[in-house]
C-alpha cells in the first residue's frame, strides 16, 4: 500500500521541521550566535525537496512490499 501524495508531503514537512529545530539548536550551541544557527537551520530545509521526491519514487517501487 503506497502513501498518498498529501501524506508524503506531511511526512516530509514534519521530518524537516524536526531536523530544522535540531540544526538551529546545534548551530547555536556550536557557534554561540543566532546567525550561525540560522544558516545551519536554513541549510537543513533544502533537502526537504530531495526527500519528497525520494519518497514518491520509492512508493512506485514494488520491491520489498507485500
Amino acid at each position: 500500500m503506497a502513501d498518498k501524495k498529501i501524506r508524503s508531503v506531511a511526512k516530509t514537512f514534519s521530518w524537516r521541521l524536526l531536523i530544522f529545530i535540531y540544526w538551529v539548536i546545534f548551530g547555536y550551541i556550536y557557534t554561540g550566535t543566532f546567525i550561525g544557527a540560522g544558516i545551519l537551520g536554513i541549510g537543513s530545509i533544502i533537502p526537504l525537496f530531495f526527500y519528497y521526491f525520494h519518497e514518491r519514487i520509492w512508493n512506485k517501487i514494488k520491491w520489498g512490499t507485500n
